[in-house]
């Protein structure tokens, strides 16, 4: 999957460095800006790993050129739904990435100025209005959060290993902390109908945690020597 983000006069060089390093942390393949106010070298101040992705941006004078070459292009806005206004008539984010994000080939995300968003003349240009839901009473995300949301939940999407999350416990791995657990259980319970009662709580709160592989190996560790402990002499 090829990803485009396109931002239309984008105003502010914080946001735009914001959103450079945001569209680098999701590899993101392109930046175009399509008659930007905010200057790029302003912006390189705050796009920290972005910084080689905004000095390859690529500037335009119209949004025409900045989608040349996509196979579909979604803009977004806040206003998603108007009654009677076929413009209007957008997709939640969390079904364009479910339904169409998938099937979408080279694709384009059209973003627009933090004053005033992208015009209808701009939405018509894109082939979905995709929002982000949020509280109807202060509907307007930064257009920085609104970047890094969309990112989001194509990337999740994507399903891309990541480096900052430890492995989960696989099924064995469970099975082995759990088997240990009731024998801890068998030296301190004596009734039999406690103990699998105990023993019931005990495998349902550990396959609920979903714990990482490390700390089933740390518990492990400590359920076998309080069962070693707990054995008779």
């Amino acid at each position: 999957m090829n990803l485009r983000v396109v931002l239309v006069g984008i105003e502010g060089p914080v946001n735009l460095g914001v959103i450079a390093r945001t569209c680098a942390n999701f590899e993101v393949d392109e930046l175009y800006l399509v008659n930007p106010v905010a200057s790029v070298e302003e912006a390189l101040k705050y796009a920290a790993g972005g910084r080689d992705l905004l000095l390859r941006s690529v500037i335009t004078s119209s949004l025409e050129d900045a989608l040349r070459g996509v196979e579909t292009s979604a803009a977004t806005s806040a206003i998603g739904y108007s009654v009677g206004d076929i413009v209007r008539q957008a997709v939640t984010i969390e079904d364009f990435a479910e339904k169409i994000y998938p099937r979408a080939g080279k694709l384009a995300l059209i973003f627009g100025r933090e004053s005033t968003g992208l015009t209808r003349n701009e939405l018509l240009k894109a082939d979905f209005l995709v929002t982000i839901p949020v509280s109807p009473g202060y509907p307007v995300l930064n257009v920085s959060q609104a970047v890094a949301i969309f990112l989001w939940e194509l990337w999740k999407k994507g399903k891309k290993p990541a480096t900052n999350i430890p492995p989960r416990a696989t099924r064995e791995d469970l099975l082995k902390l759990i088997s240990t657990l009731e024998k801890v259980t068998e030296h301190v319970v004596s009734s039999e109908d406690k103990r699998k009662r105990c023993n019931i709580a005990l495998r349902r709160l550990v396959a609920r945690s979903t714990p990482s592989q490390y700390e089933v190996k740390v518990l492990l560790y400590w359920a076998r020597r309080v069962a070693r402990k707990l054995e008779p002499r």
